[in-house]
């Protein structure tokens, strides 16, 4: 999912950070690519027209997908022949605290499951077409297959400990390679210095990707580091839910005036907004502590008086039904769905765990992931013979179209393996369209700070004569 809304507020609030470049743009560039969001593109994007003009997924002769295969191996190819040097980096186990994220991409799929077979009933052939694509998921195999298939064409392939992103954005920091690939927005808030997006282009015609700047994208939301992670907390993320009713403008007003969320928790009005209870971990126990340190002297009156009391004065056992012999043993009645919300509400403000944003804001600062010595890129020649076997055996793709493509990798690889000499103008071929506007009203705005500025130093005569 990424950042709710991000690339849009960045596009008004600092669209600097953003341009438009053709994919020639990036010629003699390491890309680190975000495998899993193409494997998932290609599922959906690459079919073929069935029965009752219902779109099916590519298959080879045993039935098993190969949509994923062919667009992973076109794209690749078109890479290479473009100058452009792919890494691709693979997830790995995603952090316990996306579970929530997880359970909701379940549940959405349970939906679709049912819409598809109510469409299936009527014969809608487009709600067929879409709820399949809603349910099109890259598992074990597809990933394992891409992995095979990648390392046989002479591409480096990055298994990441956790999330793709963010080791697309370490590769990048680290100066691996050029820039980060991927649809999600949260590369840019684990601080990938280059972000490309839109990289999913049709195999002929014109391709342009949208080119996105860390440095340039906190400045001009006049933010830093950290109060951009905390924005994108509050956007929404996928590892915790956000606060309801703070859209992206406020969100961001929000952060530029109390600079945290700790700081916007304590400001903010509650009846209003909707705080979820594992934002408030902490708080009810905290206030508990008060409240019972403030209560002392007067239980330890009421303690002493009843010490007073003779130990042989007990209650008389109640006649309820609650302890009639009848009911001793029977069992406790399940809990209603209200005060079971309102059970687990209660646990999470007692729960010894730091606030869930806390928890996430650690996540996209101190992300597992690999470094220095433990990655290793290297581009090789590929494998003929095993490339065409895979391919053709075991996929079913057609022979000429499968030399073809080996071919091409051939020339690119050894084109790419010398020494390029590049112009780098990637900053500076489109504008956004009201980039001019803005930096027209920031300046006029810095004139009038400082036509201020000049007037109060004359009314207070510092530099008159006396």
């Amino acid at each position: 999912m990424g950042i709710k809304q991000l690339n849009k507020l960045l596009s008004d609030q600092a669209p600097e950070c953003m341009k438009i470049a053709p994919l020639t743009s990036l010629n003699g560039r390491k890309i680190a690519i975000d495998a899993s969001m193409s494997i998932y593109q290609f599922l959906i994007a690459v079919r073929q027209g069935g029965e009752g003009n219902v779109h099916q997924q590519l298959t080879n002769e045993a039935g098993e997908t190969t949509s994923h295969i062919q667009g992973m191996f076109n794209r690749s190819v078109r890479y290479l022949v473009e100058g452009i040097k792919p890494v691709y980096v693979f997830d790995g186990k995603p952090p316990s605290l996306k579970s929530g994220e997880l359970l909701k991409r379940r549940e959405k799929r349970q939906k679709a499951e049912e819409e598809l077979k109510k469409a299936k009933e009527s014969g809608d052939a487009d709600a067929e077409n879409q709820q399949q694509k809603r349910l099109v998921r890259a598992g074990t195999k597809e990933n394992d297959d891409c992995k095979k298939l990648l390392r046989l064409m002479g591409l480096p392939v990055v298994e990441a400990p956790c999330e793709a992103e963010a080791q697309c954005a370490s590769l990048c920091k680290e100066g691996k390679v050029y820039a980060s690939a991927t649809e999600d927005m949260d590369c840019l808030t684990f601080a990938t210095p280059v972000l490309l997006r839109k990289m999913t282009f049709a195999n002929s015609g014109k391709a342009e990707i949208q080119v996105l700047n860390y440095a340039k994208a906190i400045e001009g939301l006049n933010l830093t580091h950290d109060e951009f992670v905390d924005l994108c907390i509050l956007l929404g993320c996928d590892y915790c839910d956000s606060i309801k009713g703070i859209g992206p403008v406020s969100a961001l007003k929000l952060i530029r005036e109390h600079k945290n969320i700790e700081t916007i928790l304590k400001h903010l009005n509650r009846d209003k907004y909707d705080i979820p209870a594992n934002w408030l971990r902490g708080e009810k126990k905290s206030k508990k502590a008060k409240d019972d340190t403030t209560t002392t002297s007067t239980t330890t009156t009421e303690t002493a008086s009843t010490a007073a009391v003779d130990d042989n004065e007990k209650p008389a056992a109640a006649t309820t039904a609650e302890n009639t012999p009848e009911t001793a043993n029977a069992p406790a009645p399940a809990p209603s769905p209200a005060s079971k919300v309102a059970s687990e509400a209660e646990d999470d403000e007692d729960s010894d765990e730091p606030p869930v944003y806390v928890q996430a804001r650690r996540l996209f600062n101190k992300h597992e992931c690999l470094t220095g010595p433990d990655v290793t890129l290297k581009w090789k020649e590929p494998d003929g013979p095993e490339l065409t076997k895979f391919l053709c055996d075991e996929m079913g793709f057609d022979p000429k179209r499968v030399a073809s493509g080996i071919d091409k990798l051939r020339n690119a690889f050894k084109k790419n393996s010398k020494p390029q000499m590049r112009m780098d103008s990637f900053f500076g071929v489109k504008k956004a369209p009201n980039a001019d506007a803005l930096a027209k009203k920031r300046e006029a705005e810095k004139k009038n700070k400082k036509k201020g500025g000049a007037k109060k130093q004359k009314k207070t005569g510092f530099f008159s004569k006396r």
